[in-house]
Order: structure tokens, then C-alpha cells, then sequence
């Protein structure tokens, strides 16, 4: 008896046709043997993706599977992922292949490669991602470890001091908004990151045409930079942090000069003498380029609403400002991850 039209889909939708050389020189589809079910739709999926086709929910799966295709996409600064971290790559490292596997420009890895310190080289959505990439780049030369943005915790500040108390052996930490102390032992203080907060601000006044049109009418720019440095103990990755501003420098007795800046590198100097087990990481400024490659500046864009540009005039103003400080701290935090 003939099959219906209804019954011959659902046989072949059952029983996929087998390879024909005849109508392909290769077969192109997977074995059924290699699909991975998803455990959340319960689908099957091909074996080189990280997520189900259809609910988009992360695959169980092997991340040395060579098949895997990596769609990497750009995190917002917000967004919290995974970073890769190159710490060392081999003198015949293929950069070539890297920047085809990164789809990143040719200067960026190159500025990364060059610092020969470590440095993130990408920045995933997941921890698989992370693990798979990280695989790929060692088979082409470079030694990479993964950390978490939570890791970073870029959002939680260091805490900031309004001083240091430094006798017999010990160091006391006075926290500025609360008088907070904590003594931890010089023995114990592990790392001294010194660095440099840049902020840019561009002050624009423009008066809107019709049509959505605008004309600039005023601009001005300013830009500042701050030192800074955070300290950590072996057991504390929050850290604390001192700036110029507000920070009693009476730890340094008679050493103590008159120009903040000064003061902050003699008491960097006074740190790493009295606490023998301190890592001195003092490269920020020289890999600043290279970070922003994968970690970027923080932008903000702040309408000012009417404003008065002239006598009997007012027009719409703006506030465009950029920072590091973000980038800074994930650098700084990222120190104590490599302790």
C-alpha cells in the first residue's frame, strides 16, 4: 500500500537519508551518536556549540572538543564574565593565529604579547568559553589561566585609609570613613600596587535645531590624573586603598616632605623595607595601553538639561567624562589572583 505524503515525512524526519556520494563529495552532517541533548529543552544539538540552539542554555559538554565554534562577543563594562589571562607565551607563538581567533586587530595582541607581563588577551561570557579559549591559545604558544569578573570584584572598592600606624612588626590600617583599625603583621602584608587614576571631562553646550539637529556652540576640556596605591594581605583580596587627598603621611617621621606625590613614593619605599614578603607590582602605567584593549575606560554621558550660554540665552548642556578607575582596580585585584 502507497505511503501518504504525511507518511513519508515523518519517515524521513525519523530516518535521515544516509550519505550519497553520488549528491555530496563529503557528509557534512553529524552522526547521531555525536548530537549533545540539552539538559534544559532536552533537544538535541550539534557537538560544536556551547549553547542549545533552541533555549540557549549552556551544553554539557567537553571544552577540549575541537569541533566547538567560539562566537566571541564584546561584554558590556557592566556585564559580568570571565577573562583570560596570558602569563607567559612561547617564543614561536603564532600571532597570526591568534588575532584570526580572537577577531581582534594585529596591534592589540601584539601590545598585549609585547608587555611580557600578564595581561587579559579576552574577556568571555562563560566559564566554558573561557576554558576552551584558553585551550586553543595554548595549542598556539601561549600559557593562559582564567579569572572571574566576580573574582576581580571591580565593583567592591578597595577601603580606603586615612592612615598607617607602623610599630614592632605590625601595621595598623585606619579606615577613612569609619576610624576602623585593623593591624594585620608586616610578615603578612603580600602586595603594594602603586597607580594612576586619569579622568577626562569634555563640557559641551549645543543648541538644538529642528529635525533632531544640533549645533556645538561651547567646548571644554579637562583632564586630571591622581596617584594611588593598594596594599593587600595574603589573606584579604578586597585590599585598601590610599590616596594623595586625605591620607596622613605622619607614619614617616622625619622623612615626611612637604608635596604629597613625594610622600606617597617614600611610603611605598617604607612599606616594601619593613614587610619582607611583599610583591612590589610597579608596571601599571607602562601596560595601561595594552589593558584597555580587553579592559576599557569607563565612560559617562550626563545631559545637563537647559543651561545659560549667553545673556537671555539657554541652551542644552552635556557632560562627557572617561576613567580608569575600573581598569585599575581589576588590574590591582588581578596582582593578588596571580600571588
Amino acid at each position: 500500500m502507497p505511503l501518504s505524503m504525511a507518511d513519508e515525512r515523518d519517515n524521513q524526519s525519523n530516518n535521515p537519508p544516509a550519505f550519497d556520494p553520488r549528491i555530496q563529495t563529503e557528509n557534512l552532517a553529524f552522526d547521531a551518536k555525536e548530537l549533545v541533548a540539552c539538559g534544559g529543552c532536552g533537544r538535541m544539538n550539534p557537538p560544536n556549540r556551547l549553547k542549545c540552539v533552541y533555549c540557549g542554555q549552556q551544553l554539557e559538554i567537553k571544552a577540549e572538543n575541537a569541533a566547538i565554534k567560539l562566537h566571541l562577543r564584546k561584554l558590556e563594562l557592566w556585564e559580568r564574565g570571565w577573562n583570560v589571562i596570558v602569563r607567559a607565551a612561547d617564543a614561536q607563538a603564532d600571532a597570526g593565529k591568534i588575532v584570526q581567533l580572537l577577531s581582534s586587530e594585529s596591534d592589540d595582541v601584539s601590545a598585549i604579547l609585547d608587555a611580557c607581563t600578564a595581561l587579559p588577551i579576552a574577556r568571555v561570557e562563560t566559564e566554558d568559553e573561557a576554558a576552551l579559549l584558553s585551550a586553543r591559545l595554548g595549542q598556539l604558544g601561549l600559557e593562559c589561566l582564567t579569572v572571574s569578573d566576580a573574582d576581580l570584584a571591580a565593583d567592591t572598592p578597595p577601603v580606603r585609609l586615612a592612615g598607617i600606624d607602623i610599630s614592632e612588626g605590625r601595621i595598623g590600617l585606619k579606615a577613612f570613613n569609619t576610624g576602623e583599625v585593623v593591624t594585620i603583621e608586616a610578615g603578612d602584608l603580600a602586595l603594594v600596587v602603586p597607580g594612576l587614576i586619569a579622568t577626562s571631562r569634555v563640557d559641551s553646550i549645543e543648541k538644538k535645531g529642528r529635525r533632531g539637529k544640533s549645533k556645538l556652540l561651547d567646548q571644554t576640556a579637562t583632564t586630571s590624573d591622581e596617584s594611588i596605591v593598594d596594599i593587600y594581605s595574603r589573606d584579604d583580596r578586597i585590599g585598601y586603598r590610599i590616596y594623595l587627598a586625605g591620607f596622613d603621611f605622619s607614619c614617616l617621621g622625619n622623612d615626611k616632605g612637604l608635596l604629597a606625590t613625594e610622600n606617597l613614593k617614600q611610603l611605598i619605599d617604607l612599606l616594601v623595607r619593613i614587610a619582607p614578603n611583599a610583591k612590589l607590582v610597579n608596571n601599571y602605567t607602562s601596560v595601561r595601553r595594552a589593558l584597555a584593549c580587553v579592559w576599557e575606560l569607563e565612560s559617562r554621558n550626563d545631559p545637563q538639561g537647559l543651561r545659560r550660554s549667553g545673556f537671555g540665552k539657554r541652551d542644552f548642556g552635556n557632560i562627557t567624562s572617561t576613567n580608569n578607575l575600573n581598569q585599575f582596580t581589576k588590574y590591582s585585584r588581578l596582582q593578588w589572583q596571580l600571588l
